[in-house]
């Protein structure tokens, strides 16, 4: 069985649009696991996850968005999966999932990495915690905010300080690194 997800930063859930275009998703892909970043929700209403998700097929777990920024929200389909527990982190939240179909417990974390320098190691530490926490499988997913490698960036400016600490967080847990498919980076403000 083929497994669909979508983590997706959003940048803002309310933002005009973006409910629609999430629930159109949804209809076409009938996705197993929803991670969206950067929601920019304080409190996740029901009335909001209805736009979204109007049947409710989806269990909606959240971490709450600090002041304009930040915000996780995850859904996991009830069709396919039990949720045993939830973990909340200040960069993360960890879905334990059990597979119905395939019989197999594992976890998902969805992220939002620190944007700012100054929280990065705070981020860093906290996801290599969670990562040492579990015994199942994880699939992490997000906006780490952090590049693997300096042609990642679409522009050449500044140096990044933390992508050898976050490739070595990366190999010491044995992380493998899922190919992005669609476009050459996870933020281009719609240009090539």
């Amino acid at each position: 069985m083929t497994i669909h997800g979508l983590i997706w930063n959003c940048r803002g859930l309310r933002k005009k649009g973006v409910a629609t275009f999430l629930k159109d998703l949804i209809y076409q892909y009938s996705f197993h696991f929803i991670g969206l970043q950067e929601t920019m929700v304080k409190d996740c209403e029901d009335s909001l996850l209805r736009k979204f998700d109007p049947h409710q097929e989806y269990l909606w777990l959240y971490n709450s968005a600090k002041g304009k920024s930040g915000g996780i929200l995850v859904g996991v389909r009830l069709e396919f999966y039990d949720v045993g527990s939830f973990k909340k982190g200040e960069f993360m939240l960890q879905v334990n999932l059990w597979d119905k179909i395939n019989k197999l417990k594992w976890n998902l974390i969805v992220v939002y990495g620190a944007a700012h320098d100054d929280q990065k190691l705070q981020f860093l530490a906290e996801l290599s915690s969670f990562c040492s926490s579990n015994s199942d499988p994880i699939l992490i997913g997000g906006d780490f905010n952090i590049i693997r490698y300096a042609n990642e960036r679409n522009r050449l400016c500044g140096v990044q300080r933390f992508p050898d600490l976050f490739n070595t967080l990366i190999d010491f847990h044995e992380l493998r690194e899922i190919e992005m498919t669609g476009g050459m980076y996870t933020w281009s403000n719609n240009q090539d």
